[in-house]
């Protein structure tokens, strides 16, 4: 008499999964992004694109959420909601940048950086580089960054924060409006 198959005495003992309760696990995480992303004020469009769902489904998924507030089951709360913000953010190009300042480190949207002045952008410019000047390990920044944890993560943040700065301010010197924004503000 041989034992019995191990794998096959093990699926027994377990209930086969329940496909359904693994749309309802989803259906809630999109159930929250519909109802944090439309309150941030996106178009049902826009929601329905960036989810990859229908219009009638997010408008679904929304109602359910907002009735889940209604009754208590749930509640809003800002770390939710600052978390869909920032996944859509990043879905749609707009990462967050770290750069360094005289006074310390800060983060901000690539959308910011687009919208500061010409010489706020160059102090920013001029003290990330300064930074990444003094790091010993500045020649690795280019290479491939290692599985894992990166030591140089932080560096590689800043480099690619000074590679952006560097981008905008050429796109906009080759414009001509950086002479306009200058002249405007002296």
């Amino acid at each position: 008499m041989s034992a019995p198959d191990s794998s096959e005495s093990s699926w027994r003992e377990h209930p086969p999964l329940n496909v359904e309760k693994v749309e309802d696990d989803s259906s809630q995480y999109l159930q929250e992004a519909c109802y944090y992303l439309l309150k941030k004020g996106l178009t049902l469009e826009q929601v329905s694109k960036a989810l990859e769902v229908s219009e009638q489904e997010a408008t679904r998924l929304y109602r359910e959420f907002e009735s889940k507030i209604a009754s208590g089951k749930r509640e809003e709360n800002e770390i939710d909601r600052n978390l869909w913000e920032d996944v859509y953010n990043d879905s749609v190009g707009n990462e967050k940048i770290t750069f360094v300042r005289d006074n310390g480190f800060y983060h901000c949207r690539r959308d910011d950086l687009d919208k500061m002045d010409s010489p706020a952008l160059m102090a920013i410019f001029e003290t990330s580089k300064k930074f990444l000047d003094f790091d010993m390990y500045r020649r690795y920044l280019d290479s491939k960054p290692p599985v894992g944890y990166d030591p140089m993560a932080m560096q590689r943040q800043i480099k690619r924060a000074v590679d952006l700065i560097e981008q905008i301010l050429k796109q906009r010197w080759e414009s001509g409006e950086t002479k306009k924004n200058d002249s405007l503000s002296r």
